[in-house]
């Protein structure tokens, strides 16, 4: 089988007969960076060139996986929607970039302003006013989004030419995340306790248009799957309670409009999502692909969702970066007798460190030969 038919077979959650169906994805950014020789300020550049290269480099050490990220690195600090330090610029040319998360807004009463002017204009104000230099214009902003769309689209033409399926052809963000983002983690926990109907109130007005932009950009592209970056709605950031109240019926809401278009929501859960995972079994079987890093137990979560929702995971970071190669092979190996009923994607627990050793992520890879 290649690719493209290991990854429909792991969505359509048919059982593996052989191991070697099982699609493999070490989660990689910067790390091919790293392990393919490349500097981190190289493969930050304006258009993806060096990091096809190092792309490139890393698959002739470790092999060639069969999905990969398709959007590259600083187009992904970009859409991630924080102040970012880039290497070559404030840190060093083989440094890894790093988010700044500081209080957007200093008062509540913000959200009365989202409210009137709507959440596509503010938060395009807000992401004007977070580049470096500032952008002065809405034709700057424009432009920035068509050059990502074009790196994108160079990208996966590359990844498609090779045999590998682009993890995602678009992303978004849910409102409830990017506002934990903006105003802070700290300062949002106290906002959904002290103002939580300002922000239910926001989300459940704009998240439905957000979700129609999405399936219209994806349909204009022709993209599947669409990336769902909902990274602090996870039991490691908010409660099982919140999650059903405030945050379950706009993000259900969003994966059946996205089922509906024909599209295929891949969420990226960071975090421990085991008390949320159960909801998901409400949506429609295999419209989703769901990636965990290693916060949520990997074992309970594939007696959850098996039959329902394929999942992603899950050698560690550290593993990959201070164990042995017989570790992360005995751990894989684990994974893969697990996931051969079928719904299961080897991979790495959210992405691969920097410092992993090039022979851990080939133990990785070599599991499934």
């Amino acid at each position: 089988m290649n690719s493209f038919e290991k990854y429909e077979k792991m969505i359509s959650l048919e059982p593996f007969h052989d191991r070697s169906e099982m699609p493999i994805m070490p989660m990689m950014l910067a790390t091919y960076g790293s392990l393919g020789d490349v500097s981190q300020k190289d493969i930050l550049a304006p258009d993806p060139d060096n990091w096809i290269r190092a792309i490139e480099n890393t698959i002739a050490k470790i092999g060639k996986p069969d999905v990969s990220m398709a959007m590259c690195p600083l187009d992904t600090t970009f859409v991630m929607g924080l102040p970012v330090r880039i290497p070559g610029r404030e840190l060093g040319d083989n440094d890894l970039y790093q988010f700044v998360e500081t209080p957007y807004f200093e008062d509540p009463s913000e959200y009365d302003r989202i409210m009137g002017m709507s959440w596509e204009y503010w938060y395009g104000e807000y992401i004007m006013r977070i580049q470096n230099p500032p952008f002065t214009s809405p034709e700057q902003l424009g432009q920035r989004f068509g050059q990502l769309g074009a790196n994108m689209g160079k990208t996966i033409g590359y990844l498609i030419s090779r045999g590998i399926v682009p993890d995602m052809e678009s992303a978004t963000g849910p409102i409830f995340d990017t506002l934990s983002m903006i105003r802070t983690m700290a300062e949002f926990t106290y906002d959904l306790y002290d103002e939580p109907e300002k922000i239910i109130d926001l989300i459940r007005k704009y998240q439905p248009i957000e979700d129609q932009k999405a399936v219209g950009m994806m349909k204009a592209s022709g993209g599947r799957k669409l990336g769902i970056f909902a990274m602090r709605s996870s039991a490691t950031f908010i409660s099982p309670a919140m999650f059903e109240e405030i945050v379950w019926p706009t993000l259900k809401a969003s994966i059946l409009t996205y089922h509906e278009a024909g599209l295929i929501s891949v969420l990226h859960a960071d975090g421990n999502w085991l008390p949320m995972l159960k909801y998901f079994t409400e949506l429609p079987k295999g419209c989703m692909h769901i990636e965990l890093d290693g916060d949520t137990k990997m074992q309970e979560a594939y007696d959850i969702l098996q039959g329902y929702q394929s999942i992603r995971g899950d050698v560690p970071a550290t593993m990959l970066a201070y164990g042995t190669a017989d570790e992360v092979a005995a751990y894989s190996e684990e994974l893969v007798q697990m996931g051969m009923k079928g719904g299961f994607m080897l991979g790495s627990g959210c992405e691969v460190p920097l410092n992993a050793k090039v022979e851990n992520v080939k133990a990785m890879m070599d599991v499934l030969k």
